[in-house]
């Protein structure tokens, strides 16, 4: 009857434990390292709010920086990270279904602003038959370029496409400009040499440009396809440790640097419900 007992005590300390999970996943004493994925420095700042805070409770972030929206989800799917938090929905969707990564979507953080510039002209009504227009390659971004080009005028696109046409359902030019298409990371490079330049947001903060020296500014969302998200591995997705950042992530400090430090770029979509 003891050995009965005994055994009935230590399955419901375990199941104790199991249930507490939430708290006993990490502490001070005991911390969790957890390395994100991001595409440039200027993200950090953002996340150096969460690291402080989450510090004191015993969860570590290390920053990895990769240089091409290709590799972060690999790494994570890989085992190299324990999450990122670089792309849009669009994105994510695409490359996950594309590759056969096991990943989920477990937070969403901002909206961030794909803009026209130019070093050219001061107006898109300057824009002229010939003019080179360089725009992102990859699928999503690409579609979502296109996407801004129809709003600004400059052409049409196929209505069937959805959210992320390619070229190919381009049905007809107001200006016959030429797309240039390049990696999203060179489209800033490339002002010197095209009329009009349509950038992520991301990019332009790193190559200096400014929201308000932009010709053209994208100003609506038709769903989530572009709110930029926290991503993990499937199997992870209710780990206590992830929803703990996430739940960091999604706060008035963060908030703030949005605001002192990316205006006009930045949006945090966890409010756009509210």
């Amino acid at each position: 009857m003891k050995k009965i007992l005994t055994l009935v005590l230590t399955l419901a300390v375990i199941l104790s434990l199991a249930v507490c999970g939430s708290s006993a996943a990490f502490a001070e004493d005991k911390p969790v390292t957890v390395r994100i994925g991001l595409t440039g420095a200027v993200y950090e700042p953002i996340w150096d709010v969460v690291k402080e805070e989450l510090a004191d409770e015993g969860i570590v972030l290390e920053y990895v920086q990769f240089s091409n929206f290709s590799l972060p989800n690999n790494a994570l799917d890989n085992g190299e990270l324990e999450m990122n938090a670089f792309q849009h929905h669009a994105f994510f969707r695409n490359d996950t279904e594309s590759n056969g990564y096991d990943l989920t979507a477990i937070g969403d953080t901002y909206i961030v602003a794909m803009n026209i510039f130019s070093d050219k002209i001061d107006d898109l009504s300057q824009l002229k038959d010939g003019d080179l227009v360089a725009v992102p390659n990859d699928v999503t971004n690409e579609g979502r370029a296109l996407k801004l080009l129809e709003s600004a005028g400059i052409l049409t696109v196929d209505p069937e496409a959805g959210n992320s046409p390619t070229v190919s359902d381009i049905t007809g030019y107001n200006v016959k400009v030429q797309l240039q298409e390049v990696d999203a990371n060179l489209v800033p490079s490339l002002l010197p040499d095209v009329t009009i330049a349509v950038v992520n947001g991301n990019y332009a903060l790193d190559a200096g440009l400014k929201a308000e020296d932009a010709l053209y500014h994208e100003s609506e969302y038709a769903d989530d396809s572009y709110y930029c998200l926290i991503a993990v591995r499937s199997e992870d997705a209710d780990n206590p440790v992830y929803q703990r950042i996430v739940e960091a992530y999604q706060s008035d400090a963060v908030i703030d640097v949005y605001n002192n430090q990316f205006a006009g770029f930045f949006t945090p979509t966890w409010k756009l419900g509210d």
